[in-house]
């Protein structure tokens, strides 16, 4: 086994630390509360530790019939993606109906006053 680290391994963690750079600056701006930054934090060591320790994904690749570990971050991937486009479709139409209410609340008293 090579001890070098693959040029892969290396963006992922790089990007991890970027990651864990920009959670911090969210929740000194109190952009994120204390539960999501540890969250985030919690998400981006296990993927510095995925990215360090591939074979460690190995046991349960097996259980589930995948043939890589990359093959399975992707699948995690695409529907952590889906759900957050989900969640987002739902929250932006959420707002819509807000807006809508509050400028039709807002007519309605102009109209009252003319």
């Amino acid at each position: 086994m090579v001890n070098a680290l693959l040029g892969i391994q290396i963006i992922s963690i790089s990007f991890a630390f970027f990651m864990v750079y920009i959670t911090t600056l969210h929740f000194k701006r109190g952009a994120i509360g204390g539960l999501e930054y540890g969250f985030w934090l919690a998400v981006w060591a296990a993927f510095v530790t995925f990215a360090l320790f591939p074979r460690v994904l190995d046991p349960l690749l097996a259980k589930i019939f995948v043939t890589r570990a990359m093959d399975l971050l992707m699948i995690w991937a695409f529907m952590i993606l889906s759900y957050l486009g989900y969640i987002n479709h739902i929250g932006i139409k959420d707002l819509q109906k807000r807006i809508t209410k509050v400028v039709s609340d807002e007519a309605k008293k102009k109209a009252k006053k003319a």
